[in-house]
């Protein structure tokens, strides 16, 4: 079993990288389909998030003729290897797991321990189940990282205070206007994103947001929480004027706010200065923006000064953490090579009692007339000796199981000593 994970994340990738590398949700199962086809994959998932593209796969040791996934993410995104091969990390084996529980737990966040990364781990697992892309590994390890993810934050302080990307939005608004409480905030999107934001805000004080989305009714389940208005998103040009800070969380392929809607909001506000934080992958404001008087535009990388102070205050949680997330790596990889020996020494005496069932057969002729007891006996010693034969090669797998080590290496002995499929 080859377990490998690449990908990109906000570490070494720009937004600009992240956002050609990204998948919408809508096309995940077509996606996860041509990875596999491609790789030889015997399972996929693929995350995809405004901070990280990671593609994860399990496939048999040394599938010959697979493509990388890493060539596979380039040519499907329509990249150069060579434009992202800096970027890209890689992991195998025990570090898979290890990087999984990391992520799910928000160890590996822009923001130290943020929640919303767990839903976004188990959305990603889900897909790829529901799509039948993801079976008995990936649902030892997912399954898994959810748990260690939940024990993380109900045992350690990592995410106290509301870690999320929309919290450091919501901060970095309020150091940009002292007076936040009495700004109009515009929130570009209704989903889980645009939820979690609206919330962010309305702590800090803000009344009567504007929530724009495409689907205005889910735009009015979020204000009938927080108050506010609904607008549609073909209003938001006409909207815009009204809004000094407009945050921007709308999945979306294509900028939803250009240079010419915020010339023509600017001019309707007299000059009046409107902050643009985007926190979108891909990004949602137009960089062009950035270039008009009096706008200020932040995109997601540009939070990092405030990150910078979050992971400071969170470190020492942190070390906390690490111990558990390797100790519940080891004990998955323990798991998942327990199922292994399981099967293949089942399939190894199959095969063996038949093989011995089979030469019986061709001997009984040979052997003339036996009373019952005789062929009992002849029987009985076969399996013995069967059993005797087979005794070596399992105890030593069980063992390797039972200490924790990779039985990797005896299984594909044994498999290919026996030919076991």
């Amino acid at each position: 079993m080859e377990l490998s994970v690449v990908g990109v994340n906000h570490r070494g990738a720009p937004v600009e990288v992240r956002e050609q590398l990204s998948f919408e949700e809508a096309r995940l199962p077509e996606a996860l389909a041509e990875l596999r086809r491609a790789t030889g994959a015997a399972e996929a998932v693929i995350l995809s998030t405004c901070n990280r593209v990671e593609l994860y796969t399990v496939r048999a040791e040394g599938a010959a003729g697979a493509m990388e996934s890493s060539h596979w993410l380039a040519l499907q995104r329509g990249v150069p290897d060579s434009a992202i091969a800096s970027v890209l990390y890689r992991h195998a084996g025990l570090d898979v797991i290890r990087h999984l529980f990391r992520v799910a737990g928000g160890l590996d966040a822009m923001v130290l321990g943020e929640t919303q990364i767990i839903a976004q781990v188990k959305e990603a697992y889900r897909v790829a189940k529901d799509s039948g892309h993801a079976d008995r590994v990936f649902n030892v390890l997912f399954q898994r990282a959810l748990r260690v993810a939940k024990q993380i934050h109900t045992t350690t302080a990592i995410g106290a205070g509301g870690a999320s990307v929309p919290a450091v939005a919501a901060r970095l608004a309020g150091k940009v206007f002292q007076n936040l409480a009495q700004k109009r905030v515009m929130i570009v999107g209704a989903g889980e994103t645009g939820e979690f934001t609206l919330a962010a805000f309305h702590e800090r004080g803000t009344l009567d947001p504007l929530v724009v989305n495409r689907t205005v009714e889910h735009a009015e389940r979020l204000i009938a929480r927080f108050g506010g208005r609904a607008v549609g998103l073909d209003r938001l040009a006409g909207t815009l004027p009204e809004a000094d800070v407009v945050i921007t969380c709308l999945g979306s392929s294509e900028f939803c706010v250009t240079p010419d809607m915020v010339e023509t909001a600017v001019r309707a506000r007299r000059g009046e200065p409107i902050v643009f934080i985007d926190i979108a992958v891909p990004r949602n404001v137009h960089p062009g923006v950035n270039r008009i008087e009096n706008i200020y535009l932040f995109d997601i990388d540009d939070l990092q000064g405030i990150v910078a102070q979050n992971i400071s205050e969170r470190e020492h949680e942190l070390a906390r953490c690490e111990p558990l997330i390797d100790s519940e790596a080891r004990r998955a990889l323990q798991e998942l090579g327990e199922a292994d020996v399981h099967e293949v020494v089942g399939r190894l005496r199959d095969a063996q009692h038949a093989m011995a069932d089979e030469e019986l057969r061709k001997t009984w002729p040979k052997l003339g007339a036996l009373s019952p007891d005789q062929r009992q006996e002849i029987e009985y010693l076969l399996k013995r000796v069967t059993n005797k034969i087979l005794h070596g090669p399992t105890t030593a797998i069980k063992e390797a199981a039972r200490d924790g080590s990779t039985p990797v290496n005896f299984l594909e002995i044994v498999t290919k000593l026996f030919r076991i499929k």
